[in-house]
């Protein structure tokens, strides 16, 4: 499986995400990173198939993924900033109502993650911990086995213990699965060197850094990747002041 996304744009009033030409191929792990209103989130909502407006294409495989839609959202997970469902329900009820719409999805491996993770599953959704409730929905948007699995800012704001949690079942999870593609964005750049096998550094909608974590790493004689990341972050914020 492989997603392309070809002369891909998304323009705002004053803003303009790329053209962007990326390819991203099976068992590959990437990193998204860059400052506030770099783009980051836009790109990951547009694979996630929640906007149509850009110009250019997304492939998943080899078609257009407009075309896809609405069903192409089960092959698609989508880790967002905020948790989506109703307060008064609780865990357990949000899990089997989402179950509903993903044909793939896997009561067993939903159950293993919420033991993994320590999920309250009695515990109303209205009432959860921000840790908690990213936890629960990296769970919704991984229970069904996505082809491509999208994490928008996964660890931001959580303690140590719950980000390290959060991290090793990913880890875990795409260790077990090396026939899709795993996009993450984040603001913590020690996560890159945690999670990627590849880095995208992207600055005011265009692509700065598209390299593997351990050529980068190479070429920098083997300083570690947030060094190097926060380096060229604010190399760029020098060009451009």
């Amino acid at each position: 499986m492989s997603v392309e996304l070809t002369r891909f744009t998304v323009r705002y009033p004053s803003f303009a995400l790329g053209p962007l030409n990326l390819a991203f191929k099976a068992g590959e792990r990437i990193a998204f990173v860059g400052p506030n209103g770099s783009g980051k989130t836009t790109t990951l909502r547009a694979l996630a198939g929640r906007t149509r407006e850009y110009e250019g294409s997304i492939l998943f495989g080899e078609r257009e993924l407009r075309e896809l839609l609405p069903y192409g959202r089960r092959e698609i997970g989508l880790l967002s900033e905020t948790l989506g469902g109703y307060a008064w329900m609780t865990v357990r009820e949000h899990l089997a109502f989402l179950r509903q719409f993903y044909p793939d999805w896997d009561d067993e491996y939903a159950g293993d993650l919420c033991n993994r993770l320590r999920v309250p599953l009695e515990q109303l959704l209205g009432r959860l911990s921000k840790g908690t409730r990213v936890k629960v929905s990296f769970i919704a948007a991984e229970s069904y086995r996505p082809r491509l699995l999208l994490l928008d800012e996964p660890t931001s704001g959580l303690d140590p213990e719950m980000r390290g949690e959060l991290i090793d079942t990913v880890l875990h999870a795409e260790g077990a699965r090396r026939d899709r593609v795993v996009i993450f964005s984040t603001h913590l750049l020690e996560d890159v060197e945690l999670m990627a096998d590849r880095v995208l550094l992207l600055v005011d909608g265009e692509v700065r850094i598209d390299e593997a974590t351990a050529r980068l790493r190479s070429a920098h004689g083997g300083a570690s990747l947030s060094s190097v990341l926060h380096a060229a972050i604010a190399n760029n914020r020098r060009l451009q002041s």
